[in-house]
């Protein structure tokens, strides 16, 4: 079994980045849902005096309205917290709802700037450069909604400092171009920078993941190797004498293999090795533990299993295994396996003797066959 590293195109990598960006994006601008709301708030008592309340009023009900909206959908995210790649279906009511909050706020600005007087449109513009910093600070998981939150907010009245307004403000209007620039390009490298650690993390993980399986498991057949076999036999065996349960093991030896291997070659018998760990795999049950001892030789640990219950799942295995030739190289070979089968008690090591003990027996009487536990005390007394 190979395990090639982790690599950057790996199905469904960059949408799992995106997902987590989104994420991340819901839980780090709530707060931007009552700061939109508090800021107009305070905007509207500033220029109270300065200002059409008609205007003030309206524009503020519709900064309510988007509020309200925001609102909305962060509450039901939380009710409903969506799961890994489900978050990806709330990014577009994310950014319709962004866009209309944003939009508010800059062709509402844009008409109060208008009915204001020079040191209240520099008040103003400045509240607007402040909301656009905000933008960059809380959504820059996607840089588009930055560019598009700031463009809504400062582009309609920086346009019109530029085209309509005094020296002073014509000046402020480049100025808070450049702004815009240069925060749309810093949200798009901090985006990057994100997208490249939530990358780095998956790689890590999955590498982790990979080394400890590579620690537990055969290369060849995918089976647990000795190591895990132990590991969890020995966790499989005081649960059942915790619970009183039967605990039978397994023993398996494919019959004249180093003759397969003498005649056909390693690939051969390569091939013979998986297919038995296959047809082990097929007969497992979801409790039983499966493992490749070393060589030729296999072991199965059956929980809840009596010794005849051990014996007759064994002997099913053993002619269902003869009956099926394996290909390998192109060559068909038919193989068999002899099996000993064991059942005294919980400790795993004197299970194991035992079943070997049962398995040498079946070898020496003519393979092809299982001798349990039983038999074998029959063979010797």
């Amino acid at each position: 079994m190979d395990f090639p590293p982790p690599q950057d195109d790996e199905p469904g990598l960059a949408a799992r980045v995106r997902a987590d960006q989104l994420h991340l994006l819901y839980e780090q601008s709530y707060p931007a849902v009552f700061i939109s709301l508090i800021v107009a708030l305070l905007l509207c008592q500033l220029i109270w005096s300065e200002v059409r309340h008609d205007l003030l009023v309206g524009w503020l009900a519709t900064i309510c309205l988007g509020t309200i909206m925001r609102f909305g959908l962060f509450w039901l995210h939380r009710r409903r917290r969506p799961a890994g790649l489900e978050i990806l279906d709330w990014e577009t009511r994310y950014a319709v709802t962004l866009m209309f909050t944003t939009l508010a706020w800059g062709l509402g600005v844009l008409l109060i700037v208008r009915e204001s007087s020079l040191v209240y449109r520099l008040i103003e513009f400045t509240i607007l450069l402040g909301m656009s910093a905000g933008a960059f600070l809380h959504y820059s998981a996607r840089p588009y909604m930055v560019a598009g939150s700031m463009a809504s907010v400062l582009l309609p009245t920086t346009v019109w400092f530029l085209f309509g307004g005094l020296p002073v403000e014509t000046g402020l209007g480049v100025a808070a171009l450049f702004y815009m620039i240069v925060l749309v390009r810093a949200s798009a490298a901090l985006s990057a920078a994100q997208s490249e650690n939530f990358k780095l993390t998956y790689r890590l993980s999955a590498a982790k993941q990979r080394a400890e399986m590579m620690a537990h498991t055969d290369e060849l057949t995918g089976l647990e190797n000795r190591r895990a076999f132990f590991e969890h036999g020995q966790t499989l065996a005081a649960y059942c004498e915790r619970n009183q349960l039967p605990l039978s093991v397994a023993m398996i030896d494919a019959d004249h293999f180093k003759q397969i291997n003498d005649q056909f070659g390693h690939s051969v018998g390569d091939a013979v090795l998986r297919a038995l760990a296959d047809q082990l795999k097929g007969s497992l049950r979801k409790s039983d533990v499966c493992g490749r001892m070393g060589g030729e030789e296999f072991a199965m640990l059956l929980p809840d299993t009596t010794l005849a219950e051990a014996q007759a799942l064994a002997e099913r295995f053993c002619k269902s295994y003869a009956a099926t030739p394996v290909l390998g190289a192109g060559v068909g070979v038919s193989n068999t396996v002899s099996i000993g089968v064991a059942s005294d008690g919980y400790d795993l090591d004197h299970l194991l003797h035992c079943a070997d003990e049962a398995l040498y027996l079946a070898k020496a009487t003519g393979r092809n066959r299982v001798v349990s536990g039983a038999n074998e005390a029959l063979a010797l007394a």
